[in-house]
């Protein structure tokens, strides 16, 4: 399996042991369970072989890096890693070609997000959006947009930069 996404900018893990960041793990932990079982009831996936973390904060947000043992088929199609995004909003997949770097995904995110929530908002077809499971209302929609706007001023700043380096 050749192996696209660079993990060397990626969150550190804490330490076992660590008290201060006991909470954080757990949290960040059953983010990590989300994130598979989101993978597992999206379609039938291949085995997944490592779900890294990427970037977390704890019940609010988490990027997930999937390595998979052998590529898709399907919709995605060869695709032998993807990123999974959990947390306090809709949970998506998608594919990391051309998102390398955990801001960048983090941005796709909220494209995609995004995307969705203004359909619903101009009253537009969802056919084209990607399927959020989260029933179309413009309550769901205003929410959405509410988180995006936090990912996007609290959180994707601090994912590092879009080349990967830490900022």
């Amino acid at each position: 399996m050749i192996k696209l996404v660079d993990t060397a900018c990626f969150q550190p893990t804490v330490l076992p042991g660590d008290s201060d960041y006991e909470q954080e793990d757990a949290l960040l932990a059953a983010m990590a369970d989300d994130a598979h079982n989101y993978l597992m009831d999206y379609w039938p996936t291949p085995p997944i072989t490592e779900l890294i973390l990427a970037f977390g904060v704890g019940n609010i947000i988490a990027l997930f890096l999937a390595r998979l043992s052998r590529p898709l088929t399907g919709e995605m199609e060869g695709e032998s890693e993807l990123w999974v995004v959990v947390g306090d909003a809709p949970s998506i997949c998608f594919e990391t070609t051309d998102t390398p770097t955990p801001a960048l995904a983090l941005e796709l995110y909220c494209c995609i997000a995004q995307d969705w929530a203004d359909n619903i908002l101009a009253g537009r077809s969802l056919s084209d959006s990607f399927p959020i499971t989260a029933e179309p209302t413009i309550e769901h929609a205003n929410m959405l947009k509410s988180r995006i706007e936090m990912y996007r001023n609290h959180y994707i700043p601090v994912a590092g930069s879009s080349d990967g380096t830490p900022v």
